[in-house]
């Protein structure tokens, strides 16, 4: 069977799922219990609604990275690695007035701009820390979340003010570069997702009343939210109300957040702005973390207010993306996208743009209920995110590209793995510590007829289902194996449908499930059971290694959900230490001069032909961080293109220790 392929932005809607159901079945009509939760009154309802945030936790590696990267990588530390911009108390007692305009510590910005800059910063990975503690699962990481909110919590003014400016300086008319409304929405993401996990009633109410003060000021008729200048992140603040609005149904929060993307659209001067969006001859060409974030905003807007006009919109911010993101999932982001096409080597994009690029596609999967976009992100990151990274933890990239065949502080020093990159801005690694959270929380959904299995990895849910508690626990070791086991446990028997993404890729599906009846809907499988404990299905979808054509008139080799490089042994020069031990900026460089120059064999029909391509045990394999010692390779013989003679390697998987540095594209075989 054949799914639609991951580029296509259109899906059968759930109507045309369930006619295909009713299609396909030859026992008695379903009987699927809907969720007892009302969602909030959209204009156009969304095929599914996010769970609450800790409803779904990582387990297995998933898991053990975040471990790591709070116990020993810059997630965890950064406070202490660059305590200008992630230590300053900019939310509290130092909160600047106009005799303490502070520069940032990022790039040369002083004055109210660089103070929003270390106000993103620390609201960011405060934000991030908040969320990675709350998922990981341990008692410390828990009180250390505790201790963080309660810390915001006890600068709030008596008026509800929560941010980073003083009396005098919050809500100027005429100067919204101070970001005001950004700040707040790089704060208030960690408190709401620390609320939803917890319950805090006092948490959700202090949000509550900041986010009243802000739009009071801010409403139509009073300061203009962004002022003359519209390209900045103010807009996100639509973030904040559209997780108001699901949480509380209150139509206040919808109403302003639609308002936020109209006023924004009044002048065409943006990539998102509505006029620009609709111009199908105007292209991207703005900053790509703002771009990226602003997608899901249009999206939202349309299906809140239920404007066809802001549905197309939708649609436009989607259909515009794709020529500028990497089959890995990276997002055309070295700064500015410019029009660039994404390049396997020329054309980079940054940490900001994979977080805000994959946050948008499952917002977009989310009101949809298309499972391409969910497996575009899901594809960023179990690719390009990894291949950003260290594998330890303790450094990142600010712009990188598929084919690495050095690290060696190219654009501006941004081709440097560091903890901070403070001395360009220390943007990516603070919101780099939310993706893995974003990705866990998006993991699984809620259906109007059950739940929906979104993105594959070992994860566990905790949720209701029909007014029944049901734990469900995904036992896999994905994206490294194509199988999997879903235990499904519910305090007692519930009948719902339980809705599961098939990949685009996938060659086969084999799924078993005692007494279920499981059908193909789409790119959706649908097993309907009345769920008793103990129900296990058991699901392994085929794979084979494919060729995907790269701009450069090369190809990468993908196997399912993976895309596979050849690995260049790399010497790090560290060319900076921190304050703390084991943090350090690198520079990568190859051990033998050299850009791995390989050939992928060739069909007599002139494509490339991998049916020869065999997957092989690592016996170094590290179950516990499967990035640093991948459980398997791909072996394959290719032509050197270096030395003419064919030679048998060890393809590993993009994100690998081993492809810090790495070649993915290949020619065909003369």
């Amino acid at each position: 069977m054949k799914s639609a392929t991951p580029d296509s932005t259109k899906g059968p809607s759930r109507g045309a799922r369930l006619a295909a159901l009713a299609v396909l079945l030859t026992a008695p009509a379903l009987a699927a219990t809907v969720s007892t939760e009302a969602p909030p009154a959209y204009g156009v309802q969304p095929e599914f609604q996010l769970l609450r945030f800790g409803d779904v936790t990582p387990n297995g590696w998933i898991r053990e990275q975040m471990i790591r990267d709070l116990k020993s990588g810059f997630a965890g530390h950064l406070p202490e690695i660059a305590p200008f911009t992630c230590a300053s108390g900019i939310f509290g007692a130092n909160r600047n007035t106009p005799e303490r305009y502070q520069n940032a510590g990022g790039g040369s910005w002083g004055g109210a701009e660089g103070m929003w800059w270390k106000g993103e910063t620390e609201g960011n990975w405060r934000s991030g820390f908040t969320m990675l503690c709350l998922l990981c699962g341990l008692p410390e990481f828990r009180a250390a979340a505790d201790a963080k909110v309660a810390e915001l919590l006890a600068t709030q003014d008596k008026d509800g003010y929560i941010g980073i400016y003083g009396p005098t300086l919050r809500f100027p008319a005429g100067n919204l570069d101070n970001g005001e409304l950004w700040t707040q929405t790089t704060i208030f993401r960690g408190l709401l997702a620390y609320y939803e996990a917890t319950g805090r009633k006092d948490v959700l109410a202090a949000v509550e009343r900041a986010v009243a003060l802000t739009m009071s000021h801010y409403k139509p008729g009073a300061t203009d939210p962004y002022g003359p200048d519209t390209q900045n992140h103010n807009l996100m603040f639509v973030d904040v109300v559209e997780r108001l609005f699901d949480l509380t149904g209150n139509p206040a929060y919808r109403d302003f957040g639609v308002y936020l993307y109209k006023d924004y659209s009044k002048e065409a001067k943006t990539d998102i702005s509505l006029a620009t969006l609709l111009a199908q001859d105007h292209p991207f060409i703005g900053h790509g973390a703002t771009t990226y974030e602003g997608l899901r905003v249009p999206i939202w807007a349309g299906y809140a207010s239920g404007d066809p006009v802001l549905i197309a919109a939708g649609e436009e911010a989607l259909a515009k993306s794709w020529v500028h993101v990497s089959p890995t999932g990276g997002p055309v982001s070295d700064e500015f996208i410019e029009n660039k096409p994404s390049d396997p080597e020329k054309n980079g994009y940054e940490g900001c743009g994979e977080k805000e690029w994959m946050t948008s596609l499952l917002s977009a999967a989310q009101k949809s209920g298309r499972a391409s976009l969910a497996e575009r992100a899901e594809t960023t990151y179990y690719n390009s995110v990894q291949g950003s990274r260290l594998s330890d933890g303790t450094a990142m990239e600010y712009v990188s590209t598929d084919n690495q065949f050095r690290v060696d502080g190219a654009i501006m020093n941004r081709r440097v793995f560091s903890p901070a990159h403070e001395d360009v801005a220390n943007c990516c690694p603070p919101n780099f510590t939310q993706i893995g959270p974003i990705f866990v929380r998006n993991m699984w959904m809620r259906a109007p007829d059950g739940l929906a299995l979104v993105l594959f990895g070992p994860s566990d849910v905790h949720t209701t289902v029909g007014g029944v508690k049901v734990a469900l626990s995904e036992e896999t070791s994905y994206p490294f194996s194509e199988s999997l086991q879903l235990h499904v446990d519910p305090e007692a028997p519930v009948s719902f449908l339980l809705h599961v993404r098939v990949p685009s890729w996938a060659t086969s599906i084999d799924a078993r499930c005692a007494g279920a009846e499981i059908h193909r809907a789409g790119d959706w499988l649908l097993v309907q059971r009345t769920w008793q404990k103990g129900d296990v299905l058991q699901l392994a979808f085929g794979s084979s290694a494919q060729p995907v054509p790269a701009n450069n008139g090369e190809f990468y080799v993908r196997k399912g959900p993976l895309f596979y490089a050849v690995g260049i042994p790399a010497i790090m020069r560290s060319i900076k230490d921190f304050p703390v031990a084991g943090f350090h900026d690198y520079l990568a460089f190859p051990v033998t001069w050299g850009t791995a120059r390989y050939a992928l064999p060739r069909s007599a029909a002139g494509i490339p032909e991998l049916g020869s391509f065999k997957v092989t045990a690592n016996p170094k394999a590290d179950a516990k961080y499967p990035w640093d010692a991948p459980p398997t390779f791909l072996t394959a013989t290719l032509l050197s293109l270096d030395s003419g003679k064919t030679e048998t390697l060890d393809l590993v998987p993009m994100g690998a220790k081993a492809a810090t540095l790495r070649r993915m594209t290949f020619p065909t075989t003369p």
